[in-house]
Formats: C-alpha cells, sequence, structure tokens
C-alpha cells in the first residue's frame, strides 16, 4: 500500500468519525482533515476548456454537460463557467482562505461527489459580501454518492438560486452564526432519494426566498436558530412562500425554531418529524 493510499485510509478513517461528531452538531474540524489531502491537484479532463493559475481554475466547456472530475488540494477558487457543467469531487480539498467563495459557479452547475471519496469545500477570511463556500448566480444540484463537507466561515456554507438535491451521498453543511448553511430562492427534493444531509451550527438551517418542497431524504439540523425558513420581508410581498415536507425524515437537535414562514405555510404531513 502507497504513501497516499494509507493518507487516503486515514482521511476516511478520520471521516468517519467526525462524521459522528458532526451528527451530534459539533464543529467541523478542517484543519485536522486538511492535513489527509494530497497537495497535488488533478482536473480532469486536463484540456483547452481548464485554466489553472496560482489561486484560480477556470473551467469552460464549450458544450453543456460536461463532467470534470477533481482530487487533490487547491487553494483559490474553481470557476465553473458553462450551463450544466458537472464537478465531480474525488477525494478533493478546496478551499479559499481571501474571504471569497472556494468553489464560484456562472451558470447552472451540479456538484457532485464520487463514491466511496470524503471532500471539503471551504471558504474563510475577511469579507464584506456575503460569500458562501460554493456560491452559485444560478441553479444548483447537489448529487453523487460520496461526501461532502461544505465549509462557509465568511457566511453562508452553499448558496445559489434553485437547489435540488438528489443521490446517495451524504452532505455537511455549515455556515456561521449570521449566514445560512444552505441560502436560497427555493430547495427541492424529489422523491425517492437517499441521502442525508446536515445543516449544522448556524443562523438558519435552509433558508429560502420562496419556498421549501421535501419529498424524501434524511435531513439533520443541529444548533441551528431556525432550522427551515421562508423569507417574508425582503422579497415581493406578492410571493407565496410555503414550506412542505411531505415525504423523508427531519431530526432537529438543538434548534432554537424548527420554522420561520407565514401562517399556514407550513406542512409537514407524510415526513417523519422529530425535535430533541
Amino acid at each position: 500500500m502507497g504513501f497516499s493510499t494509507l493518507k487516503m485510509a486515514a482521511a476516511l478513517f478520520i471521516a468517519g468519525l467526525c462524521a459522528f461528531a458532526h451528527g451530534q452538531g459539533a464543529a467541523i474540524d478542517i484543519d485536522e482533515a486538511r492535513r489527509n489531502y494530497d497537495r497535488t491537484l488533478t482536473v480532469t479532463p486536463s484540456d483547452r476548456t481548464v485554466t489553472i493559475t496560482k489561486d484560480k481554475i477556470i473551467i469552460a466547456p464549450k458544450k453543456e454537460d460536461a463532467t470534470y472530475t477533481i482530487s487533490g488540494y487547491f487553494n483559490g477558487q474553481i470557476v465553473s463557467m458553462t450551463k450544466n457543467t458537472v464537478l465531480k469531487f474525488n477525494n478533493a480539498f478546496i478551499e479559499n482562505d481571501k474571504g471569497l467563495p472556494a468553489v464560484y459557479c456562472e451558470a447552472k452547475t451540479e456538484i457532485s461527489t464520487a463514491a466511496g471519496t470524503v471532500n471539503y469545500v471551504v471558504s474563510s477570511g475577511d469579507s464584506s459580501e456575503k460569500a458562501a463556500a460554493i456560491h452559485g448566480k444560478k441553479n444548483m444540484a447537489l448529487g453523487g454518492s460520496g461526501t461532502l463537507y461544505a465549509v462557509g466561515r465568511v457566511y453562508h456554507g452553499i448558496k445559489a438560486d434553485d437547489v435540488k438535491i438528489k443521490g446517495s451521498g451524504t452532505f455537511y453543511m455549515q455556515g456561521t452564526d449570521k449566514g445560512s448553511a444552505l441560502n436560497c430562492r427555493s430547495l427541492t427534493v424529489e422523491k425517492d432519494k437517499t441521502f442525508k444531509a446536515y445543516f449544522l451550527n448556524s443562523k438558519n438551517g435552509v433558508k429560502a426566498d420562496d419556498g421549501i418542497l421535501i419529498q424524501s431524504g434524511s435531513f439533520f439540523m443541529r444548533n441551528l436558530g431556525t432550522a427551515f425558513k421562508t423569507d417574508t420581508k425582503e422579497d415581493d410581498p406578492k410571493t407565496q412562500h410555503f414550506i412542505r415536507l411531505t415525504g423523508g425524515s427531519v431530526v432537529a437537535s438543538g434548534v432554537k425554531s424548527l420554522h420561520k414562514t407565514e401562517d399556514g405555510a407550513w406542512q409537514a404531513s407524510g415526513a417523519s418529524v422529530r425535535e430533541e
């Protein structure tokens, strides 16, 4: 067994221990995790559609539906430029310590993880912007069958327009005491999804400007001000906010409020909801 293999085995073991702790609401220790990642960055395919500089990777395929696999460590920013690009993380640790998003998506993008891998996307540093670790200007899908930690030490964990969660992986999202683990216009989870999603240590777990529709999946809300929130102040007063949990399960612990929305806009029939 080579050294890199041993390091990744150690990373997976540590990730297993961390997953248990994070399930209890502990803060995500990125400094310990960082040590286990190969400092060699690889992007596949590595062709003219990929531009790599010291602190930025620009991915701009000419056609939609291209998939790029990213492995190893990078301190800077990955920018996805083309609609329907898939960024597939395969034992990757991507961070930005300049107060900027570590992954920035100009167009609709899917963030995916390879099976059996543990991946981190982290933003930190000072900024006047409400930046997220994974920041999308358009719609975003979260998928795959591996593990993803999205840790936003600047403001949000993940921010995008309309967000869908799918796949069979495990997602850990953490923002700050002023931001949200996931900030979006809408969150949709369709039927028959088997992922686990942890929303940790933030002002809000999921904050959606319009609505939240959950039909499957396992949600764990830990150490939050509000678990599910739809905006009622800053948008168009004609917006019909809603939070509908018609399937899946929600377990909330250390949460001050399970939901905040208009009267009558919270529906939790068909889902298992438990507060601890």
